[in-house]
This record gives C-alpha cells, structure tokens and sequence, in this order.
C-alpha cells in the first residue's frame, strides 16, 4: 500500500487507511504483514503534520510486531523543513509545536530581531515568527525528536520489481543505481549542515537563520570562505537533478526523458517506479510511460488542492488498483490520456477533439498574423468555454520538374501534423480537427493559454528551462520538423508553456512538400538526433499508418516521403550511443 503528498492532511489520511484495512478505529496497526509506504510530504500547508509523524512512528514499530513494514521515505518538503525553509509552513502547523518552544529561546531570538536595522524589520517579529515557530525549529534539528527520525529516513526504495521514491528518477539514479544514490544524497546532506555549521562558527553567527539567509550570508563572502557552503546548497539533493525534486517522470514530454528513465528503472533492476510530488491532472492515480510510472499524489490536502482527495494505490503482485476516501468500492489505475495544454473541464484530447467539432461558435475575431491570417475562435458547449485558432489557407505545391516553385500552405497540413503527433506520443501538437468556420473548411486547433515564444522570452528576458530540461526536447522537435518536411519553424511559433517549460509546437500549415530531404534549418541542427525510444517510435512508421493517422489529408506521395525521411532519419541521425 502506497500513499503519497499528504501535507497535513491526517483525518484524510486515516480516512484512507481505515478504508484499505491498515487501521482500526484507534488508528492501530491492522494490516498483518502488509507492506505500507509514505513517499513523503507529509509536513507543511496542512496543520496536523505533526500528528502524521506521530501516527507514521508508532505504525512503524507496531507494523514490525505483526510481521508487516512501514516505509517512510523522505520528500523535498522535509529537506526543506530540517533545512530552515519554512516558506510552506502554515500558522496551525507552528502552534502545534507551542509545547515544545522554549519561552527563554522565544525571548532571546526577539531581543536580536529588535537589534536589527528597522529596515532590516520588514515585518513584526510574531508575523516573521509565528507561536511554536522555534518549538518547530527545535524539533525538526539534528537533536530534535522528529529531526533525529527524519534525518533517518531513506530517500528511494526498492520492493520487488518496484522503485519508490518521491520526486522521480532523474539520470542520477541511471548513473548510481539504489545504493549509490541513496548514499550520495546522504553525503550531499550531511555536506550541507557541515558546512554550515563551520562557517557559522567562523563568523560568529548565533541563533535562527533561515535557509534563504543563510544563502545569502555565503555568497557575499569571497569564495574560499562561503564556497563550501554553496556548493553543497547547490547540490542535487536540492534541485531538479535529484529524485526529491524532479518532476520530468509526471509532466515532460514522454519521449523527451523515456531513455533516461528506462535506464534509470534497467539500474535499479526493476519493472515501475511509484512516485508522488506532483499532483494529478484528474486527481487520481494513474500511470505514465505504458505503465512503467504510477503517480499517486491526488492532491490529498483539498483545503489547498482544488479536487484533491485522500488516495492509497495497492499493489498485489501486478494487480494496481486505487482506494480513494470519497468512494466505496476500488478503481482501477488507468493510463493518464494525453493532454497538450491545460483545459477547463478536464477534457482528454479524445473529448476536446468532439468538443472541437460541435461546440457552438460564440465568436470569431481576425488575428491579422502571418501569411496565413489565422481567427480565434470563441467556443462554449456544456458549461465549458475555451478557444481555437482556426485556418483556411489552401495553397498547394507547385513544382517544376524536382525543383520546388511555390511551397505548399495548406490547413489540411495541420490536421495532418496533430495526427502523426499522437500516433508517435510526442504530446508536442495540441489537438487539432477539420471544421467549417463562416462558411469555409478549415483547421481548428485547440488555443493553449499563456504560452509564450521565443521572441517574448528574448523581449521579457526570461529564464527558459527548470522541470523539463531544453535539449531532449529541442532533439525531439527537429526530428519531428525533419520527418514532417516543416519548413516554417520560426522565433513565433516555437512557443512554451512556462509552468514546466514544455514546448509547445504550432503552425504546420508549410509542411509535407515532396522530398526525400530535409528543410535546410533543419538539416544543419546539431539537435537532429534520434535517441533510443525516439528510433522505436518511428519504426513503427508504415504507409497505412501513416495515412490513417494524417486523417487521409496527405497524397500518396507525401506519405512515402514522409517514409523516406523516416529511413534517412534511422541511418544517418542515431545517436552515437544506440
């Protein structure tokens, strides 16, 4: 039995447990030899963290009696706890700790506040502060009685043909496997405080700082006296390079980070990986990568998470299924479908395609962008209202002999291009289907919000990049813009959503001309390769296929060149280490 991020949430948490068999109504251990796993998350945003502690210790030693085990693993919000970032701890959670604040500790941390600088005082010391603030800062120290435990605590297990951990497996656990990696974060930790207590006593500094004060207390220093701290403070173990951190297993692009988790999995000698840390779309549990990743964060904190409930996966043998506090009888886990974009109404893209095609038009408006003069369409059906870039343009090729005079600019394109995307699972193309708009046939491509593209980034000075790292997914878009001859991949419509920094591809109206080559922006990319799970995709590539899932918009001709490309592709852009 699995549960994930449960910040707080600890009637929830019972609720579910009660319901799977673990607990009685005096939340004593009843499941015999059951194994039970926490991903972590348990502190912060909710107010009866501390109760969870209690709970999850007391199960740990009754499990144990009755020949069952309870994992506890560490989750970057108890990094960030034991660590002095509080940023995410709420009021409640500090006065639970009131009992444990020391009144002379209280007094003293107040009396050097008052010393500062009133610029220094942005905010009163009980706003700053909160009741039970360093009652909480005592207990979660290396002495504390919840430090001491959670300083114990594993960051990735392994049982059976299953990983657990709660981030993700990032290529750092490809490169270090179970051992390793558990190993190295361990020192990355202890790095971490050791280096901050010697420079602490190098300069002098007493009572409470918090993590972000202690950053900046080192990088004003010369190298040779903070470096050390800030080389630890950058280490994985605090950043998306690491399993308590990454996110690229839940919201990249599957074929973007598939080779580094097939490697990662193939390290730890195992089938699947279970993880929390990032909430579901739909909050339920589910997998990603054929199975190979469950995700079982549903947002158990409702209070925070709009639709979140109380959820526990249990796995028997390689039976999955989902026990969830607001129903009664078990649920499968399902594959997660899907989704190009965020849209109301949790529409898989098979529902926005319908939605697409039958939802009343409110509204149209003239974009007056680009050669092609696209509208944005205004659609509602159902209580749900979105939009939808539509397009009429209908320029065929034009060619003399081999040489090419007019490039082909077609809507039909469009469609074509959305359906290779989701035959191959890129999830780069949002969804897109054929619909009479004012009288005329055209494309209708679902409207991502808040996208942005490459010239808003240079022109806002953005940082691209974060959750899902730029190049695999810079590799992924020339090899699609090389199979699909596109031709128009300009500043405009590269675009990203900025949440996860996921790319975003629009625009495919210029593509599929009839040549065995590539564009010439495309062919002189040092991006165009093809990885491992990205040559299996296009293997796959036949000329019936390829028809059927281009919705029949492409000739004959263009189908075999998108083969021929294909072929090219495979022999002469694999990556040096297939």
């Amino acid at each position: 039995m699995v549960v994930g991020d449960t910040h707080g949430a600890h009637d929830s948490l019972v609720s579910v447990l009660r319901k799977a068999g673990l607990l009685d109504e005096k939340e004593n251990w009843t499941g015999g030899k059951t194994h039970f796993v926490s991903l972590g998350d348990f502190l912060d945003r909710g107010a009866d963290s501390r109760k969870i502690m209690d709970l999850l210790m007391s199960l740990q030693e009754q499990a144990a009696a009755a020949g069952g085990r309870v994992h506890v693993l560490m989750g970057n919000h108890e990094l960030m706890n034991m660590t002095a970032d509080t940023r995410d701890v709420s009021a409640a959670e500090f006065d639970s700790y009131r009992d444990l604040e020391a009144p002379e500790v209280r007094v003293a941390e107040q009396l050097r506040y008052e010393t500062l600088l009133p610029e220094q005082r942005t905010k009163s010391f009980d706003q700053l502060y909160p009741p039970g603030f360093f009652g909480h800062q005592a207990a979660m120290s290396e002495t504390g009685t919840y430090g001491a435990w959670l300083r114990s605590l594993p960051y990735m297990i392994v049982i059976n043909d299953m990983a657990l951990v709660h981030g993700g497996l990032p290529q750092m656990v490809a490169d270090l496997g179970l051992e390793g990696t558990n190993q190295k974060l361990g020192e990355m930790f202890r790095a971490y405080e050791t280096s901050w207590n010697a420079l602490a006593k190098t300069l002098g500094k007493e009572g409470y700082l918090n993590y972000d004060e202690k950053f900046d207390i080192a990088s004003a220093l010369p190298e040779e006296i903070g470096g050390e701290f800030l080389v630890a403070a950058h280490a994985e173990l605090f950043s998306p390079d690491g399993p308590l951190w990454s996110r690229e297993n839940s919201v990249c692009a599957p074929l973007t980070v598939e080779d580094t988790l097939q490697a990662a999995l193939n390290s730890l000698g195992v089938n699947r990986v279970v993880i929390g840390h990032t909430v579901t779309p739909d909050n339920l549990i589910g997998t990603r990568f054929e199975g190979r990743v469950v995700m079982v964060d549903t947002g158990m904190l409702s209070r925070v998470y709009e639709g979140g409930r109380g959820s526990a996966l249990l796995v028997q043998g390689e039976k999955l299924s989902a026990i969830y506090e607001d129903r009664d009888a078990r649920s499968e886990v399902l594959e997660m479908p899907r989704r190009v974009g965020i849209r109301p109404g949790g529409l898989t893209d098979d529902e926005l395609e319908q939605f697409l095609k039958t939802a009343k038009i409110v509204r149209t408006v003239e974009l007056g962008e680009g050669v092609t003069k696209p509208l944005r369409v205004d659609l509602e059906k159902d209580g749900i209202a979105l939009s939808a870039i539509f397009k009429d343009v209908d320029f065929r090729e034009v060619r003399k002999g081999r040489r090419i005079e007019a490039m082909g600019d077609r809507w039909q394109h469009e469609v074509a291009a959305y359906g290779l995307d989701r035959m191959l699972g890129l999830e780069l193309v949002p969804v897109t289907v054929p619909r009479v708009v004012n009288g005329k046939q055209g494309s209708l491509q679902f409207y991502v919000e808040g996208l942005v593209n490459q010239i808003d980034i240079l022109e806002q000075e953005l940082s691209p990049g974060g959750w899902c790292l730029l190049a695999p997914q810079y590799e992924i878009l020339k090899v699609f813009d090389a199979l699909i001859f596109n031709q128009d991949r300009t500043q405009q419509n590269l675009t990203f959503d900025t949440h996860f920094w996921r790319i975003v591809l629009i625009d495919h109206s210029r593509s599929f001309e009839s040549s065995s080559t590539f564009p010439m922006n495309v062919k002189k990319s040092p991006y165009l390769v093809v990885r491992p799970a990205m040559a299996k995709r296009l293997a796959t590539l036949t000329e019936n296929n390829v028809k059927v899932a281009t919705r029949g918009y492409l000739k004959p001709v263009q189908v075999r060149m998108v083969l021929k490309r294909r072929d090219r592709l495979l022999k002469s852009h694999l990556a040096e280490d297939q």
